[in-house]
Parts: C-alpha cells; sequence; structure tokens
C-alpha cells in the first residue's frame, strides 16, 4: 500500500556546471516521485543525466556543479538548500548511494575488515566482539559464505561483483531507507549482472527498502524494478 506523500520526489530538477561566468544546464526539467517500498528504475542513454541526478540526491555533485533549478523533496523536505553538515547525516542516516565504479568506493590499501568496520561505527559505538559478528552476518546477507576470508583481502582481491557486494554489505550496516544504486551492474558479465540485481532485490523485501536503480541498459532492470522511467536530454517520462 502506497503512502500519502512519496518518500522521494524530484521536480523540475535543473543541474548546471558553472564556466566562464555563468552556470550552463547540463540536466534539465528532471521530476519522478517514488513511494517508501518501490524499487523504481531511471534508465535512458548515456550522457543523458541518470548519474548527476544520483549525486545531486545525495548532495555529492562535483566541482563547478551546482542545482540551479527544481526541488529534492526527501520526507517532504526540501535537501537542496542543506549545508555539508545535514548531507553527511542524510547519507549516514537515510539515503546510501552505491557508485558506479566499485574500486572507487573502497581503499585500496586498507583490509575490507577495516573499512566496514569504519562504516558500521559511523552510526553507534560497538564493542570488538559485536562488530565482528556484525561483519560476518552482513557479508552473509550479501551471499558471501566465508566473510571471514573476505574481512582479510584487499579490494583488489576480489572480482568486480564481489566488490559491488561488499559496499552493499557496507552500506546495510548503516540501516538505510533508500538505496540509490547507480550502474551497479556496468563493468559485470551477464552472469554477475544477475546476481546483483537479484541481490538488491532481496534486499529491497528483507529490509523493506526504498530503491532508485539507475541503469542505461533497460531490458537487464526490467524484471527487478517495480516501475521504469526512461530518461532523456528534455527530462524523464514514464
Amino acid at each position: 500500500m502506497f503512502h500519502l506523500h512519496p518518500l522521494l520526489q524530484v521536480d523540475q530538477l535543473e543541474i548546471s556546471h558553472y564556466k566562464d561566468g555563468e552556470f550552463q544546464p547540463l540536466v534539465r526539467d528532471v521530476s519522478f516521485q517514488i513511494q517508501a517500498g518501490e524499487m523504481v528504475a531511471l534508465t535512458g542513454p548515456s550522457g543523458c543525466g541518470k548519474s548527476l541526478t544520483a549525486q545531486a540526491i545525495v548532495g555529492l555533485l562535483g566541482k563547478r556543479l551546482d542545482v540551479t533549478g527544481g526541488k529534492i523533496m526527501y520526507q517532504q523536505q526540501n535537501v537542496v538548500p542543506f549545508n555539508d553538515r545535514q548531507w553527511k547525516r542524510l547519507r549516514r542516516h537515510e539515503i546510501a548511494l552505491l557508485i558506479q565504479d566499485s574500486l572507487n568506493g573502497l581503499n585500496p590499501i586498507r583490509t575490507i575488515k577495516k573499512q566496514m568496520a569504519e562504516t558500521i561505527c559511523q552510526k553507534r559505538k560497538w564493542n570488538r566482539k559485536d562488530i565482528l559478528l556484525r561483519l560476518h552476518t552482513f557479508l552473509h546477507e550479501v551471499g558471501f559464505s566465508d566473510p571471514a576470508h573476505i574481512l582479510r583481502t584487499y579490494p583488489f582481491e576480489l572480482s568486480g561483483g564481489m566488490r559491488q557486494r561488499v559496499l552493499l554489505a557496507m552500506m546495510l550496516s548503516l540501516e538505510p531507507k533508500v538505496i540509490i544504486a547507480d550502474e551497479p551492474t556496468t563493468s559485470l558479465d551477464i552472469i554477475n549482472r544477475e546476481k546483483v540485481l537479484s541481490l538488491i532485490k532481496k534486499l529491497q523485501y528483507d529490509y523493506s527498502l526504498t530503491v532508485l536503480l539507475i541503469s542505461h541498459d533497460q531490458k537487464s532492470v526490467r524484471k527487478y524494478a517495480d516501475r521504469i522511467l526512461e530518461m532523456r536530454i528534455e527530462g524523464v517520462t514514464s
């Protein structure tokens, strides 16, 4: 059953690049909404602004990029004017972003154990025994049969699909309400692509998550998404 108000709503969003003393729009007229518990796929060709839209929702637009129009409503609050501390709180407690390149999401010179432990302790302090128990639990949840081995490894020792699952485990540890998965299968072969998408769908149900799934491959996401939106240069169509 849908709630009266959408959990996440993007309304007439415009994202611009500051160049030569003025803002030049890159993304225009993006509007969509997501109800709590839905998985919505935002599809469209490369370069139409899907990833920029995802970054704007969590306050992670790059240098010289800014939201220059519209609103991003989360739980009926416009997050566009947020300051750095508010954005960090939103990402830590509410909305998690699974980025396209899993190597960029992990520190190459630190073990998975150290990185996951640091993430888990962002919300609350745990003793060492409880930290290890939770690390094992979350790695099991994303399909690893030998969490102890995974915890000892470095990111470069894992495949792309395994790194994506580690990142998903780290996100689950933050107990978000929303996960934005930005092209989570781009660098994966067809078998691992299906595994990651199936896992995200399973986690949606198991953890009552709301999911925004961003992909250029509408065919792959069609059987997993509750709704599909198509993004074009001129905006979004359902």
